[in-house]
């Protein structure tokens, strides 16, 4: 009884400590009203924070949508291992099982609020500082892209592939605008109107976006027209991404901020070890990252058991003279370990920009653009003479294929082919993908099936106890 009595006068002096401050002194920035920056630098700095870096509240460092990806295949020994780093939603998430996680999991790929709250705050405060109309303008628009950014790449995880049939009858996600604390329940938008907002934020600031920047984790208009351009290609909506793509292609070349490494002047133990996949990546043009320790625990050193490799189907894609195969290290088992370390680039990559263009330019009927734009990614992953599209990919179709088989090329291990499993699973043309499509377990008979139903990832318990009027599903 004296213990039960110490314990509640120990929570009373807890709640009365906490009652006497003001809850938003814990935030490093204040609601409108209380403390709100008031120069422009300020609100610059806002942007040039580390938390502006990263893309996720991490939950204990782990993403759990790459796991969804279609690229990746398992042993048992392996399955147990990935139970064993990543609790059993690791194993539930491989499985496809839909509420892979614990009641009160609130895993990083939800992480939305925080950077939104403080792009808000510049969105809705900068233009009354004293400075430059066009560097304020500058300012305003990066916030207002990269805000529709977060929002776009939490609606690929979270909600169904954007279809103009269902999208005003389908849930979305909240847009929120304003820089408040105190706001404890969100409404959904339509996916409809929550598309119809991204695209109109980012088709209203790109233009006014610096063109180069000091920072390469700060958004530049090149980055900004990228960003709009992978949106559009996600929505289908293939001229519109085209006309995006073709503008951020000009402005990366005008400031060469597309960068590749050459893996030809790379030995293979260098991209194994090493894995071109690191913070200061010169591949990221916009430095946003989701920090994912979750896809392998293979550390080739030290020889740790590996908890994922690249499916067979997959890895079969490289030609004998593409070195993005020494990206992996075979086992004797004849699969291929994904190696630890491959964080998911949740940014704008220069191989990103180059292969949604070219599927564009291939969409398009640009058949000697798309080539070239391909050729252009390829020589820096395979000998210059191996690098041109092969001549019997000859049609419109074959080519638009090839282009999204470079892109499982260039991405495989990484986790975002889940996106294109989502955009392409309507297209008559990857139904050969498709049918292929679900989890195994090495050596086994055992098959864990990817269904439409796994298009729509579970909103996390965590989230829905605090928006009552939310429900998992398409409707609500």
């Amino acid at each position: 009884m004296k213990h039960n009595i110490k314990f509640i006068y120990t929570i009373l002096a807890c709640v009365m400590l906490l009652s006497a401050c003001n809850p938003d002194d814990f935030l490093g920035i204040k609601p409108r009203g209380k403390d709100v920056p008031s120069e422009y630098k300020h609100y610059e700095g806002l942007l040039t924070s580390f938390d502006m870096i990263k893309w996720t509240i991490d939950f204990n460092g782990k993403l759990y949508f790459p796991i969804l990806s279609d690229e990746y295949i398992v042993t048992e020994r392996s399955l147990n291992q990935l139970a064993s780093e990543m609790g059993q939603q690791g194993r539930a998430c491989y499985q496809y099982e839909k509420n892979f996680l614990l009641p009160d999991d609130m895993p990083g790929d939800w992480g939305y609020n925080s950077n939104t709250y403080a792009l808000n705050l510049i969105i809705n405060n900068v233009m009354s500082t004293e400075a430059a109309e066009v560097d304020k303008l500058a300012t305003l628009s990066e916030a207002r892209v990269f805000r529709s950014w977060i929002l776009f790449r939490i609606a690929q995880i979270y909600l169904k592939p954007y279809d103009e049939s269902y999208a005003e009858n389908t849930p979305g996600l909240p847009i929120i605008t304003e820089s408040n604390t105190l706001q404890e329940t969100f409404e959904r938008a339509t996916m409809k109107e929550l598309f119809d907002f991204i695209t109109k934020e980012m088709e209203e600031s790109c233009a006014h976006i610096r063109n180069n920047t000091a920072y390469t984790f700060r958004i530049e208009k090149a980055d900004a027209y990228a960003m709009m351009g992978h949106v559009y290609h996600y929505m289908n909506k293939y001229d519109k991404a085209l006309e995006a793509m073709r503008l951020a292609k000009q402005y990366a070349d005008e400031n060469n901020s597309a960068k590749f490494y050459d893996l030809n002047t790379m030995e293979p133990d260098e991209i194994i070890y090493d894995g071109v996949y690191h913070f200061d990546n010169i591949e990221y043009m916009r430095n946003s990252i989701g920090f994912n320790d979750c896809i392998s625990w293979y550390y080739p050193y030290y020889q740790t058991t590996a908890t994922m490799y690249a499916k067979p189907e997959y890895y079969a894609l490289y030609s004998a003279t593409d070195r993005r195969q020494y990206r992996f290290d075979e086992e004797d088992n004849g699969l291929h370990r994904v190696v630890t370390g491959e964080d998911t680039p949740m940014g704008i990559t220069s191989y990103g920009l180059y292969l949604v263009l070219a599927e564009c330019e291939a969409r398009a009927g640009e058949a000697n653009a798309a080539k070239n734009i391909l050729k252009e990614l390829r020589k820096y992953r395979m000998p210059e003479a191996d690098a041109a599209v092969p001549a019997d990919i000859d049609t419109k179709d074959k080519l638009i294929k090839f282009c999204v088989e470079e892109s499982i090329r260039e991405n495989l291990g990484n986790g975002l082919f889940f996106f294109e499993m989502k955009r392409l699973w309507n297209d008559p043309l990857f139904a050969y993908l498709k049918a292929g499509y679900g989890h195994k377990v090495h050596g086994t008979n055992t098959v864990y099936p990817f269904t439409e139903s796994h298009l729509e990832v579970n909103i996390p318990e965590a989230v829905l106890k605090w928006n009552k009027n939310w429900n998992n599903g398409s409707s609500n």
